[in-house]
């Protein structure tokens, strides 16, 4: 056996990390959220009509406010939801945070090497303790609020957190508002897990 060819294991494990890295951009993701949900005293229905309402601190927001708001109404439309501005019987009142942070500071790994030495032989050389930081993680969380505009009164509130290492926000936000109003008009004050299969992004063909 030529002292100096990988063993036929390593060959493997380098095409498969190969593929997983030219394929990851195109691979199905199941996000999973902790939900909970509440009734208001204005009940909660479908086939209704709705405006969005915003705080004085989301009045400017260089269009994510817009684009926010476009994703919600798909998901409300969903529900049989439809936005009409002049004549909304509900007000609904979405905000979203993202906060980054680390699982675990620092975990030490021990680490050996395995090299051919000078007469062709493989080698190992003794392992060593390093400090490894931990890659950071993404909570991000939806919050909804839907009231009765002739009274005020509140019919519907849900919010929806995902924890993961992703930090396309984009791409995450519409499977999130899915899962937070999966049940509406029923609501779920119990926190549960629901799981949104968020599908890879569509070929441009420009690969």
């Amino acid at each position: 056996m030529n002292p100096l060819r990988r063993p036929h294991w390593l060959g493997v494990a380098m095409v498969l990390a190969t593929a997983l890295l030219l394929g990851g951009c195109a691979m199905t993701r199941m996000i999973d959220s902790e939900v909970q949900s509440y009734l208001g005293a204005a009940g909660a229905q479908t086939g209704a009509t709705y405006r969005f309402e915003r705080l004085p601190s989301q009045q400017s927001s260089n269009g994510s406010r817009e684009a926010l708001e476009a994703m919600t109404e798909r998901v409300l439309g969903q529900h049989d939801l439809t936005r009409n501005d002049s004549q909304a019987r509900y007000s609904v009142q979405i905000s979203v945070d993202v906060v980054q942070y680390q699982r675990e500071p620092r975990y030490p790994r021990v680490f050996g090497e395995v090299f051919v030495g000078p007469d062709g032989i493989l080698r190992h050389r003794a392992p060593m303790m390093v400090m490894v930081m931990e890659p950071p993680w993404y909570r991000h969380t939806v919050h909804l609020l839907m009231r009765d505009v002739a009274t005020g009164q509140l019919a519907y509130e849900t919010h929806a957190a995902h924890e993961g290492p992703w930090s396309d926000t984009g791409n995450l936000l519409p499977a999130i508002l899915e899962a937070a109003l999966r049940n509406y008009p029923q609501a779920s004050p119990q926190m549960h897990t629901v799981v949104v299969e968020l599908p890879p992004p569509a070929d441009t063909g420009g690969r």
